[in-house]
């Protein structure tokens, strides 16, 4: 059975061998035919792995020219390719691969393509293609971030403390970039603002001639920053200004002018309300052996009560001029005649024990020159003294730019109802009813 099983597999074996053969090539051309082999092209984004080979070395990359998406050739049978899509290949260039030009400071990496789907069944073109780089040197820096307000207050308001935390910000990245940038800003728009502001703001890196750096390069450790600022209210007072010392013999303090008169200062409603003007004290403008006009600047917030601050910071330092002229000086007489006894008692009976009082009546020369000693007013208040002997002070009535030293006079008054008459042998004197007369010259200094 084995024996005639055997001879007729063996029976023309050449021919049944050639047959199969055959077979299996018509097979082939069919599915072939059916199902042929095409090629096709695909683009994938490059993805970079081990970037930190380079940046551990202190240096920094950039992809030049778009290398960073190839297109590659595919082939594979069509009823496979007709599935695949740019999704089902990944490119990737690794850093560790790199090929640099130092004296160039470029390099190029190369690219791997490989499929994700099918990949025993796809053959993808071997063409070496480059991930291109620029290199530069890595740089950090850090920088103090400063806060500026745009916009405008209400009327009635004014900026307060306004600051930023955390107000340093850490950069990284090109040192080409990092060199360039100046300062660090954090604005924030306060336009019509009537309370205090919280708010995250973007810092923006600028150069040295103010233009905006391009950040895209760059690796900030905070993307934002928190800004704070304080709105005050505002109130106008006035300056009251005072000074110190006594100018040269024959010169006086005349008067001072200053600009402005009024200043504008800002703080909250409770430290403003305790404020009505701002004093300077009277070192602040010593006139002390001064033989001319004295003109000073004077820093005002320095003198500011602890609130406050002033608003407007032109108003800051005020100038000020104080007036010294140099004085005439004339004598004038004043007889008790003259001399108006205010408010005294009724009953009362006042004399001087002076006949004539002299007086130094000093002034600028055109004001003396002016003076008419015959409109002179001088009086005395007499509205508390009692009997007996008193000194007083008399006062007269002159311009205010015309000085005299303090008039000081004794006194007698007495009851009139309680006197007794005087001898008839000694006769009555009565001081006699004249205008007053001028005693002296005028003397210029």
């Amino acid at each position: 059975m084995v024996r005639r099983a055997w001879k007729v597999i063996t029976n023309n074996f050449g021919l049944k061998l050639l047959a199969a053969l055959f077979a299996v090539i018509l097979w082939l051309v069919v599915v072939n035919i059916d199902d042929p082999k095409i090629s096709q092209r695909f683009s994938a984004s490059v993805v970079i792995e081990n970037a930190e080979y380079l940046t551990d070395q202190g240096k920094y990359f950039e992809v030049l020219d778009d290398t960073n998406t190839i297109v590659f050739t595919v082939t594979a049978k069509r009823s496979y390719i007709e599935k695949l899509s740019n999704t089902d290949f990944k490119a990737v260039a690794n850093m560790e691969y790199a090929v640099i030009d130092n004296e160039s400071g470029r390099g190029k990496v190369p690219i791997e393509v490989t499929a994700l789907r099918y990949s025993s069944l796809v053959t993808i073109s071997k063409a070496t293609q480059n991930l291109e780089i620029a290199l530069d040197n890595l740089a950090q820096d850090q920088f103090i971030i400063g806060v500026e307000t745009t916009g405008t207050l209400p009327e009635g308001c004014a900026l307060g403390e306004v600051t930023v935390s955390p107000n340093l910000l850490k950069v990284s990245g090109p040192e080409s970039v990092v060199s360039t940038i100046d300062h660090v800003t954090a604005s924030i728009d306060v336009t019509n603002v009537t309370t205090d502001v919280v708010a995250s703001v973007i810092p923006v890196l600028y150069d040295v001639d103010g233009n905006m750096i391009d950040k895209s390069e760059l690796s900030l450790n905070m993307s934002t920053v928190t800004v704070t600022v304080r709105i005050l209210d505002i109130k106008d007072v006035s300056l009251i200004f005072n000074v110190t010392g006594t100018p040269a013999d024959g010169y006086a303090y005349m008067d001072m002018e200053y600009e402005p008169k009024t200043i504008a200062i800002k703080g909250t409603a409770s430290a403003l309300n305790s404020v009505t003007a701002i004093t300077i004290p009277e070192n602040a403008l010593d006139i002390s052996g001064a033989r001319g006009d004295i003109t000073q600047v004077v820093d005002v917030t320095e003198y500011l009560p602890d609130g406050v601050t002033i608003a407007d910071q032109s108003q800051a330092k005020v100038k000020v001029t104080v007036h010294i002229a140099q004085l005439s000086t004339k004598v004038v007489n004043i007889f008790p005649s003259s001399i108006r006894v205010l408010n005294l008692a009724e009953g009362y009976k006042l004399n001087f024990d002076s006949s004539v009082i002299r007086v130094n009546v000093s002034g600028m020369a055109e004001d003396i020159a002016a003076l008419d000693t015959n409109d002179i007013v001088a009086s005395i208040d007499a509205g508390q003294l009692m009997p007996g002997t008193h000194e007083v002070e008399v006062v007269l009535d002159l311009d205010d730019n015309l000085y005299h030293e303090p008039i000081r006079v004794n006194v007698t008054v007495t009851d009139e109802t309680t006197d007794e008459p005087l001898p008839d042998d000694e006769p009555v004197t009565e001081e006699p009813d004249e205008e007053p007369i001028e005693g002296g010259e005028t003397t210029e200094q």
